[in-house]
């Protein structure tokens, strides 16, 4: 037969010490939360406005824009600039802002995904590996109007192939 030991004062003493000692733990807990969002908030690259962050973001390459986009959500926005992705797409093409093209081609590319589509389809897989921060000397070679107007004839041809597939 076993004994069932009695509830006694001495029990309910433990126990309450062991509540307050978990609603200590819990307000320290909450203290520390709060005080770790004040330091967020402190934080300097929390109180970069899009205007500015754009300025900085328009000098990094591919690689270094899309690990920008997983920091915040502001920057994450502002990673996503179509203007950020097209500079990055048009520093290849070295015929582009020679010839005129310049409004035809971001027309085009507007209407078949935009220019971070156009980067993540195509471009990216033509490109080289790059380091973490590579050179402005160790840009890979510039695209030529050839290069260029194959990268938008296969974007075409997808977007079109997709079109027509939308509708079966």
């Amino acid at each position: 037969m076993s004994k069932k030991r009695s509830f006694n004062d001495d029990d309910h003493h433990h126990l309450q010490i062991s509540m307050d000692a978990q609603i200590n733990l819990k307000k320290k807990l909450k203290s520390i939360e709060n005080s770790i969002d004040d330091d967020d908030d402190d934080c300097l690259f929390s109180k970069l406005d899009d205007n500015l962050l754009y300025e900085i973001f328009k000098h990094a390459d591919a690689r270094t824009l899309a690990a920008f986009s997983c920091v915040s959500k502001i920057w994450n926005r502002t990673a996503q600039d179509e203007r950020l992705w097209e500079l990055i797409c048009t520093r290849r093409w070295i015929d582009v802002h020679h010839s005129g093209g310049e409004k035809q081609l971001r027309s085009v590319v507007l209407a078949l995904g935009g220019f971070r589509r156009l980067y993540s389809l195509y471009l990216s897989k033509t490109s080289a590996p790059s380091a973490a921060a590579p050179p402005r000397a160790a840009v890979s070679k510039r695209w030529g109007k050839d290069e260029v107007n194959l990268s938008l004839s296969l974007l075409s041809i997808q977007f079109y192939e997709k079109m027509s597939n939308k509708g079966k």
